[in-house]
């Protein structure tokens, strides 16, 4: 029971700092939708405690998770379901990149006993508090990407960033499942980079 209980607290922390952080970094207001998102981080981390105790799918909570975000941005915060994809996907890459860092900074490796244990806690902690930092630089400065989501449309891209977006989801559940944890952080980091200038270019699209 109080394995579950600090398992729930700590994601919950943890996935509403990725959340604050996809908003931030395209300066949207996170505090405006914070019930909605705490109750879609609960029902993220409830999943993704039974798939790591009930099963052995372990390795699919962060996809899902990261779906639930895009509908999350989807349906609540009103973002067309291709940028609202760019945006869930970016923040919750930059997210696990900045908590590898941090890993690597501390302990030098990933092992698997720290997701289980009082140390990935620690760690959840740690990077949620980095990340938050982060988040409030950016609004205090105005840090951010600007578009006009819904006048904004895509034409032939629609298709490209829809395999590209099913793509890197399957590729990451594949990492997480082989346990490579170097090659998945090269790969988010790689990944997020892709779609960060894909937005920059996108953004500078549209007010040229």
């Amino acid at each position: 029971m109080l394995e579950a209980v600090r398992f729930l607290f700590f994601s919950t922390i943890e996935t509403i700092s990725a959340f604050v952080l996809m908003l931030s970094i395209f300066r949207l207001k996170a505090s405006y939708f914070i019930w909605p998102a705490l109750f879609v981080s609960l029902m993220m981390n409830l999943q993704s405690f039974y798939l790591r105790e009930a099963t052995s799918l372990s390795f699919l909570a962060f996809t899902i998770n990261t779906l639930l975000f895009i509908l999350l941005l989807a349906t609540v915060v009103r973002i067309p379901i291709i940028w609202a994809s760019i945006i869930s996907i970016t923040g919750t890459f930059l997210y696990t990149v900045i908590q590898g860092i941090i890993i690597l900074l501390l302990f030098g490796t990933m092992t698997p006993d720290m997701q289980t244990s009082s140390t990935g806690s620690l760690i959840q902690a740690i990077t949620s508090a980095w990340v938050l930092t982060i988040c409030w630089l950016l609004h205090k400065f105005k840090i951010g990407f600007t578009a006009d989501f819904e006048n904004l449309r895509f034409k032939w891209e629609h298709g490209l960033v829809i395999t590209l977006i099913i793509a890197v989801l399957a590729i990451c559940a594949y990492l997480f499942y082989i346990n490579d944890f170097p090659l998945t952080i090269i790969f988010l980091a790689i990944t997020s980079t892709v779609f960060l200038y894909y937005a920059v270019k996108k953004e500078r699209d549209y007010y040229s």
